[in-house]
C-alpha cells in the first residue's frame, strides 16, 4: 500500500557494512520526514498522515481532493459536532492520501467502484473502521451527485464488511437496578437521565441548566442538531431541581462538582462499572435499552410507539423507523421478553 500513497519517496541506501536498506519518507526533497513504521502496513499510512497534516499543499482542481475541500466547506459539514468533524478530517486524510489526485471525472467510469472497494478491503483488518471511511467517501459523493458534480455515484449500496451490532444487547433489569441503587452518586445521575431521556452521552453531559424550566428538559442535539423537549419524568426530577438550587452551569458534574470531560466520564463510569461487576454492555447500550423498555411497554400501535419515540430520541419522522430499528431497538424476541418478565 505504501507505494500507493500520494508523494512518498522511496530510497535505497548503501549501508556501511555493504548490504542496502530502503528507507520511506513522507515526500521528495530536503527536510522530507522519513517514516519509521514497516512499509504495507496501518502504521505506515497512519504515520504517512501525521506528517503530512500540517504541510502546506496546493489542492488540485477536479480531483477528489478538491471535491472533499468543497464538501468540507458545506454549511452541513460545519454544522456537525466539533468532535465528529474531526473524525471525519482525520478521515478525509487517509482518502486523500490515496486518492489525492483521483480526477472526477474517473468517480463515473466503469470500475471505479471495483477500485474504491479494493482500497476498502485493504484495511479489511478492522473492518468497521474500513466501512467508515468508504462511507464517508460514499458520502461525498452522494452530496456531489445531488449537486451534479457527478451524475453516478459508484458507491451507493455497498455490502459492508463489518457485520457486528450492539442493536440486541440491552440492559438487564438487575444491572439497571444495581446502577441506580449502588452506584456512586456522580455516575448514577448520568445514567438515571440516560435512560429517562434516551440522550446521547455527550448532550448528557454538557445539558445546560436552562435547559431544565420547571418541567421538560430542552435539548438540542450535537450530532444531529436535532431540538427536542421532554417532560422531565419523577425519576430525574430531583436531579434536574439540585442543579438548579446550587445554580451550576451544566446539570451534571463529577464528584468534585465540576463540569465532566469526556475522558473523564469514561475513565469514571469504566472504573465504576468494574466495581459494581457490571460486564457486557456500555453506556452507549443504555440509550438502545431506553428505546427497547419504552417500545415494550407503551400500550399503542406500532407507529404511535415509534412515534413517540421518535419526538424523545431526537429521529426526524422519515427516518425514525428505519434508524430506530436499526440501531436501537432490539429484536422482537428481546422486546417479548422483556414484556413477558415485567408484566
Amino acid at each position: 500500500m505504501e507505494g500507493k500513497l500520494v508523494g512518498v519517496h522511496k530510497v535505497n541506501v548503501k549501508l556501511a557494512d555493504g548490504s542496502t536498506a530502503t528507507y520511506y519518507y513522507a515526500w521528495r526533497g530536503k527536510g522530507a520526514p522519513r517514516i519509521m513504521a514497516k512499509p504495507g502496513t496501518k502504521a505506515f499510512t497512519q504515520e504517512y498522515v501525521r506528517l503530512t497534516r500540517d504541510r502546506a499543499s496546493k489542492t488540485i482542481e477536479g480531483t477528489i481532493s478538491s471535491l472533499i475541500e468543497e464538501f468540507r466547506d458545506t454549511a452541513k459539514f460545519k454544522a456537525l459536532a466539533p468532535s465528529t468533524r474531526k473524525d471525519y478530517d482525520r478521515m478525509f486524510g487517509i482518502i486523500n492520501a490515496k486518492f489525492d489526485t483521483f480526477p472526477i471525472s474517473a468517480i463515473e467510469a466503469r470500475g471505479s467502484r471495483k477500485l474504491f472497494l479494493e482500497w476498502r478491503d485493504t484495511m479489511k483488518e478492522a473492518p468497521r473502521s474500513a466501512d467508515m471511511h468508504l462511507g464517508l467517501l460514499a458520502r461525498v459523493f452522494a452530496w456531489a451527485k445531488d449537486n451534479e458534480t457527478i451524475l453516478r455515484n459508484p458507491l451507493e449500496r455497498v455490502e459492508r464488511l463489518h457485520e457486528g451490532s450492539r442493536r440486541d444487547t440491552v440492559w438487564t433489569m438487575d444491572q439497571i437496578n444495581t446502577v441506580l441503587t449502588s452506584a456512586a452518586p456522580h455516575i448514577r445521575a448520568v445514567a438515571c437521565m440516560a435512560l429517562w431521556t434516551m440522550q446521547r452521552q455527550a448532550d448528557l453531559l454538557t445539558m445546560p441548566m436552562i435547559a431544565f424550566d420547571g418541567e421538560r428538559v430542552s435539548i438540542k442535539q450535537g450530532k444531529t442538531g436535532a431540538r427536542v423537549r421532554i417532560t422531565a419524568a419523577p425519576d430525574i426530577l430531583p436531579i434536574l431541581r439540585e442543579a438548579k438550587e446550587k445554580e451550576r452551569q451544566r446539570v451534571l458534574v463529577n464528584s468534585f462538582g465540576q463540569n465532566w470531560t469526556s475522558s473523564g466520564f469514561k475513565a469514571s463510569w469504566r472504573k465504576e462499572m468494574a466495581r459494581l461487576g457490571i460486564k457486557g454492555v456500555t453506556f452507549h447500550d443504555l440509550r438502545g435499552t431506553a428505546i427497547t423498555y419504552a417500545y415494550a411497554h407503551l400500550d399503542r400501535s406500532h407507529e404511535e410507539k415509534i412515534r413517540l419515540i421518535a419526538e424523545i430520541s431526537g429521529h426526524s419522522k422519515e427516518d425514525a423507523e428505519g434508524i430506530i430499528r436499526r440501531h436501537y431497538l432490539a429484536g422482537q424476541e428481546v422486546i417479548d421478553a422483556i414484556s413477558r418478565g415485567t408484566k
